[in-house]
């Protein structure tokens, strides 16, 4: 490819444990402590690293040297968009996971974790690479709220803000036996149902435009 797809939503970071509380809420699914938050993510683990090894034996990443042993795993890819002279128009893509959940809810790596979401991997290489969707779906399950995807839509009357906080509950179907491993029945079943409907797994603002 030449130059990168549009995409209509942008991935959107957050730290603020307050938003995961109002996902919470809205989805029915209640907010456990950190340590049970840590225990799921670490069931997680195995499939992330399988994730990671699909971008390595099938879409050209690679492991960096040294490894970050506070990394689950880092890996990079040259880019993807090049020049008509072949020259690429812009940097390496890097994708690091944290070994712990804790660290997307660091203040010291905050920036650190919105260079990777906010990044062209996942503003358009979700697009057209499945194992980084897997990704960033796993993670909306895991920890909702930290990762959403956020559309906005300018009208003459203001801006409309939609928010999505899960994945599709096609996708939570076609990978029911891994999320079960991970989640459980009964959390799965809350998933399930939220996923499935759009008043629990989205939402709308509306900001009135002003005069």
């Amino acid at each position: 490819m030449q130059t990168p797809p549009s995409s209509t939503a942008q991935v959107h970071f957050s730290s603020d444990v307050r938003n995961m509380d109002n996902w919470a809420r809205r989805t029915g699914i209640p907010l456990t402590t950190a340590e049970a938050l840590g225990t799921t993510y670490a069931r997680a683990h195995k499939w992330l690293l399988s994730l990671k090894a699909q971008l390595i034996q099938h879409h050209g990443w690679q492991d960096t040297e040294p490894a970050d042993t506070r990394m689950l795993f880092t890996v990079e890819a040259p880019s993807p968009w090049r020049s008509p002279n072949g020259l690429p128009l812009s940097p390496k893509l890097r994708l690091q996971l944290p070994t712990h959940a804790t660290s997307f809810f660091s203040p010291e790596r905050r920036v650190q974790w919105q260079m990777v979401f906010h990044s062209d991997i996942f503003a358009t290489q979700r697009l057209i690479v499945q194992p980084i969707t897997d990704i960033l779906n796993l993670i909306q399950c895991l920890l909702t709220g930290v990762v959403s995807l956020v559309y906005e839509e300018q009208l003459p009357q203001g801006t409309y803000t939609t928010t999505r906080g899960l994945p599709s509950v096609q996708w939570i179907t076609n990978n029911q036996a891994a999320l079960l491993e991970i989640f459980g029945h009964a959390h799965f079943k809350q998933l399930w149902k939220a996923a499935n409907d759009r008043t629990t797994s989205f939402k709308v603002d509306f900001e009135q435009k002003r005069r």
